[in-house]
């Protein structure tokens, strides 16, 4: 993007972040889905990953997903830098929504680079 100045100023990324669990097809989908498509993701199961981390205020992802989101599975939040959107369970919607998003500001992953599952 070029503003008045002529100065080029890269738009911020986008990210996502999958909270998961085990055993959980609603969270492999979602995985899936996004993996197919080519939008990046940073997963964080739940179950797993049990320390408390500064980024949620010293609570667990656990913890921090309870109490922000809920306890439905997975919970994905997008940060686009100018609004913070989440939704959670199997919403073929919003990931299709998401796929778009990243598409038009070009951060979709190459299709020779993506994760095959």
């Amino acid at each position: 993007m070029t503003a008045d100045t002529g100065v080029t100023v890269e738009a911020p990324a986008i990210t996502v972040t999958i909270f998961s669990k085990n055993d959980c097809t609603n969270c492999t989908n979602t995985e899936k889905q996004l993996d197919r498509r080519g939008v990046p993701y940073r997963e964080i199961n739940v179950q797993e990953d049990t320390a408390p981390r500064e980024e949620f205020g010293g609570r667990t992802p656990f913890e921090h997903v309870v109490e922000t989101y809920g306890r439905q599975m997975p919970v994905v939040v997008v940060n686009d830098h100018a609004r913070i959107d989440w939704w959670a369970g199997a919403r073929i919607d919003k990931m299709l929504d998401l796929v778009k998003q990243f598409d038009e500001v070009g951060q979709l992953i190459p299709e020779d680079q993506r994760v095959a599952r």
